[in-house]
This record gives C-alpha cells, structure tokens and sequence, in this order.
C-alpha cells in the first residue's frame, strides 16, 4: 500500500502554522503506530511546519516534512528502543516547537503524547503467558521482566509530563491511563485511529475470495475463520486452535502472519485438528485474507487499538474480538460480531452459531462494515489538529492575561 497521501488537511483556514514534531523509532505503512504516524504527517504537514524524528522512514509523501534522522543502535528490539529514548532526548530541543508529540515513553522530551500502549498491562498478560506455556528460558523471561519495568517507567513519566496533553487512541487506553497512572478522564482527548476505505473494501470479495481459498485449497462453502497478526500466544491464538475441538461444526481457521508455527502445529496435532488449520506466513495484501474469510477472531484482552480489527470491519468481515481498543466501538453483539473472552468453549460456541446461521452472518457483514465508516485517517488527523490549536489558542489567551495583570 505504498505512496498513501492525504486527501485533505483539515483544520481552519485562518489558524496558526504550527511547529510539530513527530517522535518515533520507524515511519510506513505496515502496521501499528508506525503506520499511524506515516498516515498522521503528511495530513499535518499540509497546514503546519513537520518534523519527524525517527530511525527510518519509508512509502510516505515527505512534502512538507523535515526528517531528523537519529541513528540506530544494532542490537534487540527492546535495547534499541531504549536507545532511542535516549538519544531522541537529545537531539530534540523542545523549545524550538510548539508541540513534540511522542508515542508514548520513546522520548523524555514530549509536550504532548498520542498513546497507543498499556505497557503495565502486557507485562502482567505476558508473564500469565510465561506460567502457562514456558516460552522463554528463565534468563530471558528476567530480562524482559526489567525491560518491561523500564518501558512502564517511562510511559509513566509521559502520561505525568503530559498531564491534560495525552491523546488516547481509543476508549480503553484512556481507561487505562485512568487506571494505571491516576489521570482524570476529562484529561485525556480521544482521536481514534483511521482506514483506508479504497484500499480495505468489501467489493474484494467477489474476486479475491475465489483466488485466496483456491490457493489456500479451501472450498467456496468453508466457513473459515480468520487470525491475522503475531504475538499469537498474547493475542489468545492457542485458545483458537483449542476450540476447533471444542465446536460442535467443521469450521476451519486461516492464520495469517508470523509466529512460532511449529509448536502450533504441533497443538494442533494433538488435539486432531491439524486438517483443519493453515498457516499463511505475513502477507502484503491483507485486505484479500480479509476478503477471503467469514470471520475475524482475535481475542486479545489488552488491544490498544487493533487496526486489523478495524481493517477487518472495513472489508465487511464480522468480529469476535475481546471487549478493548477499536472492537468497543464497531462491535454489537449479535449485529456486527460478537464479544468474546479468550476461553476455548466461548469462541466455539460462537463460531458454530455463526457457521449454522448464514443469513446472520451476512447481516453482520453490511453492520460491521458501516460502522467503519465512521473511521478515517483525514478525520483522526483533523482531530489532532483541533486538539492542538484549542490547546495553543488557549495558552496564548493565557499569556496575553498574563501580560496585562
């Protein structure tokens, strides 16, 4: 999906330039905040006076932006992220913008912070996962214990700098913020994340579904179910493959993306379903898996956000997703999808439901998908924009005050 431009800046015509600078390690278009911020500049840019500080950039529009590149460390990813907490802190001179905007704790020089993680959460989430399924060996578990600690201090420190400047980028990471860090709901501003609606579509159903499931040998009557993404044991894909035993129908479940694969087959295996799940390693057009399948099933309690959920809605695919990030706002259940928690029984029950009931399923694909209309990334960048000229409007009318008391 390279060279994705913004179709609009937003904002008022008589308002402020604005100086802004953009924190974070890589800009593009995969996915996760990185492609946030690669759809979030060039819209800002358009209006205001950009510059993105970060690792590597790549497939954006640069009109208009300034790339302060700041020079990685080779070595793991969470060192690497600690490196660039650091050296970003000192490249950036705060008082040289109106607004540097980071993604949380990767600087410790933010006026502001779009927040898109719950590093508190994913440590407790990760260490359950540790308990039950000894993924790591034990000096590793540790290490990533500490660098856990390290990267929720930090997230702390920013969500405390920028108290009344954070920006959540869904109703759960705002409760999380209210939960973990003592902020006030008012405190925090809500822009939620957006989609492509040319690209993620429910007219690819009608070619790529015939192509995808003739390459993936599936017949055009399979029900499938669709898992799409990594960190497969966090986001509750051995609960998935559990309940293809624990149904009552032949449903068949799709994997998509990058994981440990072996030990999944091997789950599989063992509780004879081997026959019913294929794996598809990380693909660049997801919009045609999406097309391709009935369901997307993606049961991760701590979801920040989930664009692949909203992508999924986008191509008209039903969800069954945990009660977090964009699934709160595009699920109803019984109409556009249905919430689950990540217990085998559950998403079975509910994936045999659907199976047996095709006229529910198809009314679930035009709900779902039109309440991904509401989502944008021209309206999530005009949102942030708001934000900020409210914001800096007020702080001058403040100084002015000031000036004259």
């Amino acid at each position: 999906m390279p060279g994705s431009s913004p179709k609009s800046g937003g904002g008022r015509r008589d308002s402020p330039r604005l100086r802004i600078a953009l924190v974070i390690e890589d800009v593009g278009l995969g996915g996760g905040q990185e492609r946030v911020l690669a759809e979030l500049a060039p819209r800002l840019a358009r209006r205001h006076d950009v510059h993105l500080f970060c690792h590597t950039v790549r497939d954006i529009d640069l009109t208009g932006i300034t790339v302060h590149r700041i020079r990685a460390l080779p070595a793991p990813p969470g060192v690497r992220a600690l490196w660039f907490t650091l050296s970003s802190s000192l490249t950036i001179h705060p008082s040289d913008y109106d607004i540097v905007l980071s993604q949380g704790g990767n600087t410790l020089v933010q006026s502001w912070v779009l927040a898109h993680t719950v590093h508190r959460d994913r440590h407790r989430l990760r260490a359950q996962m540790q308990r039950r399924f000894r993924l790591k060996p034990a000096w590793r578990h540790a290490w990533e214990c500490v660098r856990d600690a390290i990267f929720a201090a930090l997230e702390r420190g920013a969500a405390l700098r920028c108290r009344g400047r954070v920006i959540a980028v869904s109703l759960s990471v705002r409760d999380y913020f209210v939960r973990e860090y003592g902020l006030m709901p008012q405190e925090i501003r809500i822009a939620r994340n957006g989609v492509d609606h040319d690209v993620f579509s429910p007219e690819l159903r009608a070619e790529a579904r015939p192509r995808i499931r003739s390459e993936l040998a599936l017949a055009d009557d399979d029900f499938v179910a669709l898992f799409m993404g990594g960190l497969w044991f966090e986001k509750g894909l051995a609960e998935t493959v559990e309940a293809l035993a624990a149904g009552e129908e032949p449903w068949r479940l799709v994997v998509v993306g990058e994981g440990p694969r072996e030990r999944f087959e091997a789950m599989a295996s063992e509780h004879s379903v081997a026959d019913r799940v294929t794996f598809v390693p990380h693909v660049h057009r997801p919009q045609d898996y999406f097309a391709m399948a009935d369901c997307l099933v993606h049961p991760y309690p701590i979801e920040p956000f989930g664009l692949v959920v909203l992508e999924a809605a986008a191509c008209g695919l039903p969800l069954l997703a945990a009660r977090s990030g964009v699934a709160l706002d595009l699920i109803e259940d019984g109409r556009s999808g249905f919430f689950i928690e990540r217990r085998p029984a559950e998403i079975a029950a509910r994936l045999d439901e659907l199976f047996r009931d095709r006229a529910m399923l198809e009314r679930m694909r035009g709900e779902v998908h039109r309440r991904s209309l509401r989502f944008s990334w021209d309206r999530q960048a005009e949102e942030i924009e708001e934000i900020f000229l409210q914001a800096t409007s007020a702080e001058d009318a403040s100084r002015e005050a000031g000036g004259r008391s």
